[in-house]
């Protein structure tokens, strides 16, 4: 098969260690795996954007804007009811898809591209198709439609089994017709280190968005300081995903709200990811506390690689990353979250264990096994 391969990056994505949008980070570490196994790779993103495109070759293309506007996804929306093409999508997409080379016949990854599959096929009928699917966002789409691209996609792969049964929900499809890719870390970034006696250091680390659950963890905390435990609270993020970015109302109340904790809690703003393995290597408890259905978050990924004690809610796919190597917390029940992080300050030896635990689970999560798996299956698609 051809080692050359291409990714293409929505509108708004783009391809930096300087920003933290998982698509891009993904195809970020999967290019490198590439080159370690001797081949090449294009990325094609929208003109315009920070990206840094080491050890690639960039395709930029000139977009017509981040996102539809709402008339053109509900008529889009309507022409997909009626089994027609969405042709404001189509018109959308095919800047980023022209600007694949004329001929191309390796593989194209289309990063959370749904409707780009039929597209690329009429433009590109020569290249050999993986839909990669990060989130549940797809529900919408009539089964009919979600059932012909997994038909006309050579290989569709999900984050997560969470996001796959969401996805193949009334098509009728067996769960075998997509392939389950797990978010993975590298082991030169995301790795353990001695950590000094001493209050414990409890970390969030992402986006400040109230679906990512920092307000619940800063009440817990909240809570466990006026009983008395003894603890730090520091949260690495902004409300978007680079450091440049203003903060927002809900940023803004959650450091309100942390102001109770005085010189417990520490805010930095969101770290380069090439020096965000330091953050991790600098915490005792990983505390990933999502109220949405997060289909695979590279945070827990990473913080398992890091040998730390991860404290989780049990959405999505997030119990297929974590499995037995976390503790989770029930987010129906008023109060869990503060008494299972407090059991995690006050007992060391429980700390110890997850990290233990932790380090297993993430052996089998390395960027490295998640790029075979990928690439066996774009193996066999072109077979």
């Amino acid at each position: 098969m051809d080692r050359t391969w291409a990714h293409v990056l929505p509108p708004g994505e783009v391809f930096s260690p300087a920003s933290g949008g998982s698509l891009g980070t993904v195809a970020a570490d999967l290019t490198r795996e590439h080159a370690r196994h001797g081949g090449t790779t294009l990325i094609v993103a929208g003109s315009g954007g920070e990206h840094t495109p080491a050890g690639v070759r960039l395709l930029p293309y000139d977009s017509p804007g981040e996102v539809l506007n709402e008339h053109a996804r509900r008529e889009d929306d309507e022409s997909a009811a009626r089994g027609e093409r969405r042709a404001h999508y189509a018109a959308f997409v095919r800047p980023a898809l022209e600007a694949l080379p004329t001929g191309f016949a390796g593989p194209v990854v289309l990063h959370n591209a749904v409707a780009a599959v039929p597209e690329l096929r009429l433009l590109r009928p020569h290249a050999r198709i993986c839909l990669y699917l990060h989130a549940d966002m797809f529900r919408s789409f009539p089964a009919a439609e979600r059932a012909r691209v997994v038909a006309e996609a050579d290989v569709v792969v999900c984050v997560s089994r969470f996001v796959a049964e969401r996805f193949l929900d009334g098509t009728g499809l067996p769960p075998s017709s997509v392939a389950v890719v797990h978010n993975g870390h590298d082991p030169a970034r995301f790795h353990p280190a001695s950590r000094p006696q001493g209050e414990p250091v409890v970390l969030f680390t992402g986006r400040l968005a109230p679906e990512k659950g920092p307000m619940a963890l800063v009440n817990a905390c909240v809570e466990l300081a006026r009983a008395g435990a003894r603890f730090r609270l520091r949260i690495v993020g902004n409300a978007e995903l680079h450091a440049s970015s203003a903060p927002d109302r809900f940023e803004r109340q959650v450091k309100h709200r942390a102001g109770l904790l005085g010189d417990r809690v520490e805010f930095s703003p969101f770290v380069d990811r090439a020096a965000i393995g330091q953050v991790y290597r600098e915490a005792d408890v990983l505390c990933v506390p999502s109220l949405c259905e997060d289909a695979s978050p590279l945070v827990l990924t990473e913080g398992l690689a890091s040998g730390l004690a991860c404290l989780v809610s049990a959405r999505g796919g997030v119990p297929e990353v974590g499995r037995d190597a976390v503790r989770y917390f029930d987010y129906r029940r008023p109060g869990d979250l503060a008494r299972q992080l407090g059991r995690l300050i006050r007992r060391s030896e429980l700390r110890a264990e997850l990290g233990r635990r932790a380090l297993r689970r993430a052996g089998e999560l390395t960027w490295e096994s998640r790029y075979r798996v990928l690439w066996s299956r774009l193996a066999e698609a072109s077979r």
